[in-house]
């Protein structure tokens, strides 16, 4: 009789990266795979509203605002809408205005960067996250006492 050990598979964690450079999304792809990220990719926000609907497992976001079709701002506005918990960083070459304020509660990570200081933001961006979904599941367990 031979003994197996069980295995369980190892489950990558969903990322979407949304931006019109092929370049950079297959960048993100070669930098982000071997740290256990499964990278989905849009070359738009209206290609990524297909992406959410079919992959409600997505746990981070990295979002371009320059963008053809549908932009950086209006797709946030769309995400927010069903998803107001999940972690997005926003990734710019831009000085942002005090208008872009409706951005929040995103992460802003501005061009150049390295890629140990987006999977700093990565980790920031995912703890806020599980600490704002424990905050709302204590409200709404408050609330039904």
């Amino acid at each position: 009789m031979s003994i197996r050990a069980r295995r369980t598979a190892f489950k990558l964690r969903k990322l979407l990266v949304i931006d019109d450079d092929a370049k950079l999304l297959a960048s993100y792809r070669d930098l982000l795979s071997p740290y256990g990220f499964e990278v989905l990719t849009a070359p738009d926000g209206q290609a990524a509203v297909g992406i959410v609907e079919q992959h409600p497992d997505i746990l981070l976001v990295i979002l371009d605002l320059a963008m053809p079709k549908m932009d950086g701002h209006q797709w946030l506005r769309w995400f927010r809408a069903r998803r107001a918990d999940a972690p997005v960083i926003i990734i710019t070459a831009y000085k942002l205005e005090p208008a872009d304020m409706d951005l929040k509660p995103s992460v802003i990570l501005e061009k150049p960067f390295h890629v140990a200081e987006l999977l700093d933001r990565w980790d920031c961006s995912a703890a806020s996250a599980r600490r704002w979904s424990t905050l709302e599941r204590l409200e709404t367990k408050a609330l039904r006492h």
